[in-house]
Order: C-alpha cells, then structure tokens, then sequence
C-alpha cells in the first residue's frame, strides 16, 4: 500500500532535519525554520488537539494571511486527522457565519490581523469556540485566545512521535468553501488519498526538485496555492519564501532575497509582470524598442529551431528583476492570452500551464517543459482522464474528468453532486474546452460564461477580453452580454466591456481624456476581430473588477452591478457611496483645497460632496475643456502657475489639490480668493497675441519653406485625383472667404490633411496652419517639415490652454486655422461626437467656420494599417457657417452641416451606381 501523505511529509522532514522549509522575510530580516523544526511544531499541535479533545474528523476553522505558521497549522491538522477549514480572511462576516455554520467547526485558528473579524462571525452564529492566534503578534484587548508559541512548543511524547497518523486515504483532510450567500454552501471535501495523487503526479509532471525555492503569493487557503507552496514543497524538500506583504516592492524583495527558483501565480500577476517589462520598454527611445523587438525575435527563434535558451543572456535585466535564478514558472486558475505567453517565451522564461478546479485537487492536466505548447493547459496527468463531452463541430464541449484527484462529492449538497457526476463516475467541470489532434487540452470558457448573440454566434468572453486586454491603457476588461433592446426581440444580447484604465501608464504618458483615447484604440482592436466578438459599447469605470481570491473576475456579480447602473440610466460608481475620513476632510479643507473644491462645483456634472479620490473626468464628467477651465480658474484665483506635465498627471481631487499645494508652496502665491476667480474662455484667450512663441515660426516670412510645402502638396493633389479618384466640391467657399477662418473637416485617415491642403488655392494654402501633436514632430526631419507645412507642434493633451491660444493668436494675426472636431479618425466613415473647440475660437474671436466633408480616406489608409489603398475620395467644402448662439449649438450645426454634406455625397453615388451598374464580377 503506498504510504499516506502524512507518511511521506514525515519521512521527508526526517530525511534533512538541518535543511530550511521556510523563510519568512520580515522587517527585522529573514526567519527561517527547518524541516526538523518544522516537524516538532507540526506534532506538537497534533498533541495539543488530541489533549484538548479534538477528535478524528472533527472540523477546525484555519484563517489569516500566508506565513509559515498558517502551514504548520494545516500540516498538524492533517497528521491529528482532523479536517481543515481554511477561510478567506477578506470574506464577509455574512459569508464566513454560513461557512463556520455548515461546517460545524469546534475550533479556531485565527492570525492576529483577522481576531476581530472572526469574533464577529462567532457572534453572528451565537457560538464561541476556542482560538489560537498566530503569525505576527500583535496588541490585542482581553485574553480569550491562547498563541502560537504555546501550541507549538510543547513536549510531545516518544510514543505519539512513533505512532502512525491515524489518516488513511479515504478520510477527509480539507473542506473548501467555493461558494455559499445563497443557498446551500458549495464546500469541497478533499481527502488524504485526493491530496497524496496531486502532489506526486504534478510533482512528476512539472519536474519540481529539491533544490527549489518558491515563493508563497497567492493566498494559501485556496487550493492551486497548497499544491506547489504546501504539499509539494514538503514533501521534496523545497524551501518556501513567505513576504510580509503584498506589494510589488516585497515581491522583489522576494525573489531577489529568496534566490526563488520557483513561482507559481494566476494569470492576472504574470500579465502585470508582462505589463511592467513592456512598459518600460516602451518608454525607451525607438532605436532601443527597435532592438530589444529584434532580439526577443532572436531569442525566439533560437528556442524554436535551435533548442538554444539565451533569454538570460540577451534580457538579463529583465531576469534579474525576477532574481536571476527563477527556473520553473507555472500559471493556472484560468486560461492565459497565447501572445503573452510567447513574449515570455521569446524572453527566455518557460511560462507552464495547468488546469483543474478545486473539484480536482486543484490540476488536472499541465504543461511538461519538453511539450509546453503555448495557449494549451497540457495533457492530463498520469492516471487522470479527461474526455470532452458532446462536442460541436469545433470540437468543442464540456470537459470532463475522472481519476484520483477527484473529490468523492460536495459536503452534504447530494442534489449538487447529482449534477455534478455523470452516472459514470465523471466529474463535470463546467468549462468549455477542445483537443487538438496530439492531444493538447485548450480551454474556450465556461458553459454558463456562453454569450449568444442575436446572430445564433456563441462567443467565449476570456477570448475577447485577451484580445482587448492588449492595449497598456487598459488595467482591467470583462467582456459581458447585455440585453440588447434595439435587436427585435426578447433575450437579445449584445456585447460590452467593463474597462478599468491604467491610470499609472496614463499619467506616464499625459494622457486626461481616459474615455476618448479607450475608446479609440479599442475600437480599433476590435476591427481586427470577427464582426460578431466585436465590442458595441465600452463602460469606463475608476472602481477595480470584483475578484475571486485566485484574481478571477466576479462575472455574476459585474453583471448584476452593471444591469442595475443600465436600469437606473447610471454609468459609473455610486458616488453616494464615498465616505469621508478625517483625512480627506483635513485635505478639502485646506486652503488649496477650498479653491480646487469650489472650482471644481462650478464645472462638475455631480453636484455632489466631493472625495480626494474620485476621478475628475469619469466621476465628475469634466471633459478635456472643462479641465483646462478649471486649471486656469485654479492659477487666476491663487496666482500660481502649473507645470503642464505635472498638470495633466493629476487625475483625481486629491491629486489636484496636492499639485496646488506643491504650486504654492513654491510660487508665489496670492492670498485665498473667497470666491474663486470667475473664468471663461474669453478671459482666457485675451492674451494670445502674435508674440505667442509658438507661433513666430508660423508668422514669419519664410518664402522658400512656403514653396517647399506648396511643391510637397500639388504633386499629392494629382495622385489623388488620378489614383483615388478624388472629386472636390465648393472649394469657392474657402477662395472668396476672406480670412481669418476656420476650416473643420471630419476625420478619417492620417492621409486627411494633406488630401485637404492639396486642393486649397495657393493664396489659401500659403495662411493655413494647424496646430498638431508634438509627438509627431519630434524628429529631425519632421520638426524641419513642420514649418513647411505650416505645424505648429503642441501636444493639446498635455497643454490644451496653449494649444488653443496659438490657435486664436494665429487667427488673430490673419490666418486660416485647420482643426478636426472630432479629435480622433474614424474606422467605419460615421461621425463621431464633434468637441467644442473649433466653436469656442469661432465664437470668442468672431470668425467663420467652413465645415468640410471627406469620404473615402478611411478605405485609402485604415486605421488599423499601414497600405495604401486604392479608393474613391471625395470632399465637400460647405457654406461658411456665422458664430451665435453657445458652444455646444454651434458645434451642433457644424456636425449637422458635415453630416449632411456626407448624406448628399454618398446619395449620389449610390444613384450613380444605380444607373451605371457593374457587372458582379467587376463588384
């Protein structure tokens, strides 16, 4: 009979007494426990439970944070045979009552850190029971539990030492609570025999030695954490590294002190490792990016074709900043994006796969080192069998599985576990998944996770949501299924995304306008994919994604939060919900923060308490406009004066008011306004005149740069008009205009404004400018063109104050001001929503706008590539349209004007195609 997982944890502790099991690096330095001492603790409890009364079977409730007594613990819960009922110390009260109750538990141990809480739960169910505490202590009132130390440093007689633990196989070792607000709990039974199968088959399949050292990050009551950190760890001879806490500065405090050799995580943690090495890589100039590109194709190809590993030596860096001696690397609790798991590849790591639930001991099929093919979770274990159950024509269906990691059934649920178990003894996982034809396991989803279109498409939402994830602007998506009131019928759904922005990427890059610059580029990842996965709507929120423990998304309860905002005509977070401490208080309180907080009501949508955390644009609906009022409010009611990079970095009310403290403290200050200063675009145009230093270049005679940009311009205009087909109309609209005006066209392509500029007469082109991003003028060559072609470089997302005072001041000065309303290209030919700004200068300088309508770009240059395309263009210069009535009514008619103008543009040449059909071949 082979021996029990009790049998083999004491031969193994016995086997190197001397060597480290644990390492707790903490504020005073590392402490570290050996086997042998790990294995008198570990008897000791089991002594003390058996003198207590703890009987065989009896459940024990285990709560509290990762260190090494939490392992201790539940290793001396095991060899007493007792059952252990590890809990999640951020659960609810409500939650954690059911869990205790259904259990029957008949005592505790607790960390320091959750006594409180645990108190709490046992109030709830009108029971006490005894309590140790343990991990670091802390300064507690009142003496109703007893510590650690006490349990664990007691004699244990020579008789108990060399009695067998009485656990055999098929007893209970550990009760798993997945589930149980409602209903009846969906606890999980794993016994010895369960537990003892796990650890050797993953052992054997991964290659685990040992030699290794893993770090301990996930949280240890949840299943996948016990199999590497706890049952495998012990029973090899590994060394475990526990951290004091869970940040990224203890993480690689870890790695590095540890000399971790091993690490195991969720997807979510390895995709923010991959976030961070790429975000510094793009920070760096193009060459570099350029050749770190080159190289990580090298490296690939080396692995590949060659069996060659150089990742170490080419990315050594980026090693190091793991330790520098991590060997295995495993990810599993969900399926993981195939292109970040070739990154990983291509930089030298081999990032292993496993798959299982806690139904299964936690994996049930992995990825070897020999046979790791990426965006598969691996074969099955040994003796573990997997099959797929009524497959489609895909090949995809529920998996199934059966061996002897799989539990006997859900404590006392048997309606449960008749859903659970075919008659056959299969367990069903509820997950979704296909071979493929060497026997690799590929998981799509989960069965109720399904979104069925109106179309009859099924569509696995973690495929989109990898696909979407790609952009670093995003922090967090989840792809749902709504109704879909505009399909015709009932249960329609269409699909959406929850997105949380990186807020740290977006204040590196200056980025204010969170929802404009998402939506921009997630459309555009959304033309590379099926028209059925394509997103139809993007909710962007400042609140993170309801989790799991094991970092997976609460889909059940995003969706009900989300139908409910949807039902209450509500996008966003509560902002009833802010709750104020003395802090905050203090911080609004303050004189900076009195004038940022009645600045702030004067434009703000909310009319509402402020908090220091909400967020300015999508808590208080401040547009990129509304910001930039505000900002220069701020500076004429204190006389200080931003930094515009710090400015556009300040992304919330706190945020907001600590830049205005930092401005004062080293400025010079006027006293606090007791009203803060009434500002308005008027106000804030009135100074830009044509000494505006951005604007010399523009302003000066330069006839030969002129000539320049004229000669790069009339050669574009007839390969336009002979490759595209180009048709222009009303161009008299801008010829008999007498400046200073502004020109608005919609947005289609990168190819607009110089298909535009090509048709303007010479005396038009010779006046018109635009005010462009500086990041596209910051080479050699293009900060020469510049001026040639009438740029004057200034990044508005950064400084939109400056941008639109060079704007009035070129205006001023009698020129004609080329602006695109829309801000961003299109990807399909319709409107987007047109910003203020054309109306503001329009209206505060008394100057005409000539709405422009463009077609057909958007084919000739895409905006997800890089060819030119061979399609028909068209423009439409319209009727100069007079400045009245307020911002957003002008903006209205010049959106109105454009649109029309389109309208009549495509009209007609859908009437030409009716009479003038082509043959369905030439079509």
């Amino acid at each position: 009979m082979a021996p029990t997982f009790c049998q083999q944890l004491i031969a193994s502790a016995e086997a190197r007494p001397a060597k480290i099991a644990m390492t707790r690096l903490g504020k005073d330095g590392p402490e570290t426990t050996t086997f042998g001492s790990m294995l008198e603790q570990i008897r000791s409890i089991a002594f003390h439970l058996e003198q207590e009364g703890i009987a065989f079977g009896d459940r024990v409730a285990l709560m509290g944070e990762n260190h090494p007594h939490w392992a201790m613990i539940y290793l001396g819960l095991m060899y007493r045979g007792a059952v252990v009922v590890p809990l999640d110390p951020a659960g609810t009260i409500e939650t954690l009552s059911v869990f205790i109750d259904n259990s029957e538990a008949r005592r505790a141990f607790v960390s320091y850190a959750s006594l409180e809480k645990f108190r709490a739960v046992c109030d709830r169910i009108g029971r006490s029971m005894p309590i140790t505490a343990f991990g670091d202590e802390e300064q507690l009132s009142g003496n109703h539990f007893e510590r650690y130390d006490e349990w664990a440093s007691i004699d244990v007689p020579h008789e108990f030492k060399t009695a067998a633990p009485p656990a055999g196989p098929e007893d209970m070792a550990v009760l798993i609570y997945t589930s149980g607000t409602t209903g009846i709990p969906k606890a999980v039974p794993l016994t010895h025999g369960n537990i003892a199968s796990e650890t050797n088959l993953v052992q054997k399949a991964m290659g685990f030695t040992d030699r290794e050292v893993i770090l301990s990050l996930l949280p240890m009551f949840h299943a996948y954490s016990q199999i590497v950190n706890l049952w495998i760890a012990t029973l090899i001879g590994g060394t475990v590294v526990y951290i004091s806490e869970l940040t990224s500065e203890e993480i690689l405090r870890g790695l590095k002190e540890g000399r971790v050799t091993a690490l195991t995580g969720v997807p979510r943690l390895w995709y923010l490792f991959h976030k961070k090495i790429f975000d510094g890589v793009r920070a760096q100039t193009k060459p570099v990016r350029s050749l770190f590109s080159w190289m990580m194709s090298l490296n690939g190809f080396l692995r590949d074709y060659l069996g060659i590993n150089g990742g170490r030596v080419l990315f050594r860096r980026v090693h190091e900043a793991f330790g520098g001696n991590l060997r295995i690397a495993v990810s599993g609790g969900s399926s993981f994006d195939a292109e970040v798991a070739r990154d990983y590849h291509k930089l030298g790591f081999t990032v292993l796969q496993a798959y299982g639930l806690t139904e299964t001991s936690g994996a049930a099929t992995v990825t070897r080192f020999e046979d790791n093919r990426v965006g598969s979770v691996g074969k099955p274990l040994d003796n573990v069998e997997v099959k797929i159950d009524d497959p489609n024509d895909e090949g995809i269906g529920e998996v199934l599985i059966r061996g002897p990691i799989v539990m006997p059934g859900y404590y006392r649920n048997p309606e449960l576990n008749r859903e659970a178990f075919t008659l056959d003894g299969w367990f069903r996982s509820g997950d979704l998944g296909r071979f493929d034809a060497d026997g690799h396991l590929y998981i799509t989803g989960r069965k109720k996770e399904i979104i069925i279109l109106p179309s009859g498409k099924n569509v696995y939402p973690e495929e989109v949501e990898a696909h979407y994830s790609r952009t670093p602007l995003v922090g967090e998506l989840c792809v749902l299924g709504v109704r879909d009131p505009q399909a015709g019928f009932a249960g329609a759904e269409k699909l959406i995304a929850v997105v949380v922005p990186d807020f740290d990427y977006m204040k590196a890059q200056n980025i204010t306008n969170a929802r404009h610059e998402i939506t921009f580029k997630l459309d555009s990842l959304g033309r590379e994919l099926p028209e059925y996965q394509r997103v139809r709507e993007y909710l962007i929120r400042t609140d993170p994604l309801p989790r799991t423990a094991t970092r997976k998304i609460r889909r059940l309860e995003l969706q009900k939060q989300i139908e409910t905002e949807i039902s209450a005509g509500r996008e966003g977070r509560d902002l009833s919900q802010f709750k104020l401490t003395d802090a905050d208080r203090a911080l609004l309180e303050s004189p900076a923060g009195r004038t940022v907080s009645a600045v702030l009501r004067g434009h703000s949508r909310q009319q509402m308490e402020l908090h220091p955390q909400m967020n300015l644009e999508l808590d208080l609906g401040l547009d990129s406009l509304a910001r930039a009022e505000c900002m220069v409010g701020i500076e004429h009611s204190l006389g200080i004066e931003f930094d515009p990079e710090k400015a556009a970095g300040a992304l919330t009310v706190g945020e907001l008011i600590d830049l205005t403290e930092e401005a004062m403290a080293s400025g010079s200050s006027v006293a606090v306004a007791d009203e803060p200063a009434g500002i308005n675009w008027k106000l804030i145009l009135r100074d830009a005149t044509s000494d505006l230093p951005d604007l010399q270049p523009l302003l000066r005679r330069r006839s030969v740069m002129i000539l320049i940009g004229y000669l790069i311009l009339r050669p574009l205009y007839w390969f336009a008009r002979i490759f595209l087909r180009m048709e222009v109309e009303g161009r008299e609209n801008i010829t008999n205009l007498k400046p200073p005006f502004l020109i608005c066209p919609n947005h289609q392509s990168l190819l607009d404004a110089f298909l535009i500029c090509s048709t303007y007469p010479r005396q038009v082109a010779n006046l018109t400018f635009h005010v462009g991003a500086r990041m596209y003028f910051e080479g050699f060559l293009m900060s020469w063109l510049a001026p040639s072609l009438n740029i004057v470089p200034i990044d508005a997302n950064v400084n939109l104050i400056r941008a639109m005072k060079a704007g009035a001041a070129g205006l001023r000065a009698g020129k004609i001001l080329n602006i695109y309303p829309e801000g961003h290209r299109t990807y399909d030919g319709k409107l987007h929503a047109f910003k203020q700004g054309a109306a503001i200068l329009a209206t505060e300088l008394g100057v005409p706008i000539v709405p422009v309508a463009l077609d057909g770009a958007y084919k000739v240059l895409p905006r997800d590539s890089s060819r030119i395309h061979l399609a028909k263009v068209k423009i439409r210069f319209g009727r100069p349209i007079e400045p009245a009535g307020d911002y957003a009514e002008l903006t209205a008619k010049l959106k109105e004007s454009v649109q029309g103008m389109l309208d009549e543009m495509r009209g007609e040449e859908v009437s030409r195609r009716e009479k003038f059909p082509v043959s369905s071949k030439e079509s």
